[in-house]
């Protein structure tokens, strides 16, 4: 289990996020986010080039594997809010992503000793290493119990 304790500002966790086909592009956009953008791959490629990926889904996308891969060993308490979220590019079918997450601060509670705030940049990169999508998180979680200290 990792506590606040286990990390400090500047480590970067490197995850991978598998690339989406067409098809799954179109169901989530269906699903989701109906819009021709992410539906329509004529009405699309005349505005982008291809069909892109939902901003919404490319989020999920990069948070998946920080969820699967990170999260389940951290002493975690929730999440506290999202910041700024950022698409600086269109995600096409067939890319992979690179995710790095950056711890950016870890500040022990004020008003409860037993936990503390983590907080962490979240970069979703394309094959090109250009940024695609960003975010700013905190999350809360526990301190180490004193008897593993």
């Amino acid at each position: 289990m990792k506590y606040p304790e286990d990390f400090q500002p500047g480590q970067i966790y490197r995850f991978r996020a598998p690339q989406l086909s067409k098809e799954e592009i179109i169901a989530f956009a269906q699903k989701w986010d109906p819009q021709r953008l992410h539906t329509d791959e004529a009405y699309a490629t005349g505005i982008h080039g291809s069909l892109i990926a939902s901003g919404f889904q490319t989020m999920l996308q990069a948070f998946k594997p920080v969820v699967h891969e990170m999260m389940p060993g951290l002493a975690n308490i929730g999440g506290l809010v999202f910041n700024s979220p950022r698409w600086s590019l269109p995600k096409p079918p067939g890319e992979a992503l690179d995710i790095e997450l950056e711890v950016t601060s870890v500040v022990p509670s004020k008003s409860k000793p037993d936990r503390g705030v983590l907080t962490y940049t979240l970069r979703a990169k394309n094959p090109a290493r250009q940024v695609v999508f960003t975010a700013d998180s905190p999350v809360m979680i526990k301190r180490q119990p004193s008897e593993e200290k």
